[in-house]
């Protein structure tokens, strides 16, 4: 099979994890890079193509000079405008960064111009690919370990991030664009949500000129299933960690995950306790981009494909509204209209 010829569209610090994957991977054929900055982009080109790929700050030419297969869309939120759209016409398949949008509306589009080109689009959202959870997936699918569950989760950092992040307009705010992971992850847990209530505030960050987004959030999810989720998260905590863990607790297993690879499952049934350590180094993001290249040499769905981008969104944007309304927000799925 000829290698599926491949671009990056968002020269960034978090693209670089997708290109070094896409480098080591015989199926991959990287030639072309994009970005704002000319020079990101031919970085990335001296990197990870050996400067053998063109490079570009406007990707309406990069669609219209390059014959892609594949590519892969690394933006930050306030910058997704028509790249789906010019994707979905070029019929180039995609991976796509969370969030999707920053509004239903161009999420909604975006879906539309997805499913009439039938290309096979992947949202990364990476903590669905990690052997714990496909573990505890997989238990509640086959194994009778079903029923409504409870989760909590906690995210902790403490970082300014990129300079665009602490802006509302552009990020969406810390449960938008950096939570979602966890608001995600109930959702293919717990199944779809029916109201929601968050509280958020900024408490650490009132003297950082421009810093309009909440450092702390507590929000309670309640889903169809009657399943209770309740997510913490803070960018007060320790400076230059990343901390994320989450807990679930279901008729008979309990399970708590340091990450989406490691977890300890004790199974309750007084009759057989047991329990089972999950250890695993299996590597996210090379795990998702697989599925994808699968998906497209196979012709089948993606494992997560554009529409849960459009449904995690969903769910978060509600969480701000209900913040900003101080009052429960009932969850309606977008696409059932």
């Amino acid at each position: 099979m000829k290698p599926l010829r491949t671009a990056i569209i968002g020269c960034g610090h978090f693209a670089k994890r997708h290109a070094a994957i896409l480098t080591s991977l015989d199926d991959i054929h990287l030639v072309g890079f994009c970005d704002q900055e000319l020079e990101r982009a031919e970085f990335y080109n001296q990197q990870f193509a050996q400067g053998k790929a063109k490079v570009y700050v406007d990707f309406h030419e990069l669609f219209q000079e390059l014959s892609l297969d594949l590519v892969y869309i690394c933006l930050p939120p306030y910058a997704h405008t028509d790249e789906v759209k010019l994707a979905c016409q070029h019929n180039v398949h995609f991976l796509i960064e969370k969030p999707v949008a920053l509004t239903m509306e161009q999420a909604l589009r975006m879906a539309a111009w997805v499913k009439a080109s039938k290309i096979k689009a992947q949202v990364g959202f990476m903590y669905r690919f990690g052997d714990a959870v496909a573990q505890l997936k997989q238990l509640t699918r086959d194994k009778g370990v079903a029923g409504p569950g409870f989760l909590t989760g906690r995210y902790a950092c403490n970082s300014l991030h990129s300079w665009w992040w602490k802006d509302r307009s552009k990020s969406g705010g810390q449960i938008v664009e950096q939570i979602i992971h966890l608001f995600d992850l109930a959702r293919y847990l717990l199944g779809e949500p029916a109201s929601v209530f968050s509280i958020q505030e900024n408490l650490f960050h009132q003297v950082v000129e421009g810093y309009t987004v909440e450092d702390v959030s507590a929000t309670v999810i309640q889903f169809n299933s009657g399943s209770i989720a309740v997510i913490a998260a803070t960018n007060g905590a320790i400076p230059n960690r990343w901390d994320s863990e989450w807990q679930i607790f279901l008729p008979g297993l309990t399970a708590n995950f340091s990450d989406a690879n490691h977890a300890l499952f004790t199974h309750t049934d007084p009759a057989a306790p047991k329990v089972a350590q999950i250890a695993s180094e299996n590597d996210l993001y090379l795990a998702e981009t697989l599925n994808l290249l699968a998906a497209i040499r196979e012709d089948r769905n993606p494992a997560v494909p554009f529409e849960e981008g459009v449904l995690s969104l969903n769910l978060v944007l509600a969480a701000v509204q209900a913040a900003e309304n101080k009052q429960p927000v009932a969850v309606v799925s977008p696409l059932a209209q």
